[in-house]
């Protein structure tokens, strides 16, 4: 080897921290300039129309629940019924159902 082979070995080992450190700030002030990707929204029309339709069928199944043998359980069980079949038309329109 040569003198100057022998003199890399420490001279790099020297400078690796400093080096590391400038290097960790520079990536740190690139990335809080770069844009923040919006997270795409992956639902689509017919998902959202759907899910609205089993929240209202869930709530009615709820109101049932709670009006089970007493005053009230023939209309609830008639809002489920209707919600109900809102939901199968809904699933018709968007082809989630035969």
């Amino acid at each position: 080897m040569t003198a100057v082979g022998k003199q890399i070995d420490p001279l790099a080992r020297a400078l690796a921290p400093v080096v590391r450190e400038m290097l960790m700030a520079e990536v740190e002030r690139v990335a809080a300039s770069l844009p923040v990707p919006k997270p795409r929204d992956a639902s689509t029309k017919a998902d959202r129309d759907i899910m609205a339709a089993c929240l209202e069928v869930a709530e009615a199944a709820d109101r049932l629940a709670q009006a089970k043998y007493g005053i009230g359980e023939i209309v609830a069980r008639t809002k489920l019924e209707r919600a109900g079949a809102h939901l199968g038309r809904v699933m018709k329109k968007h082809g989630r159902m035969p």
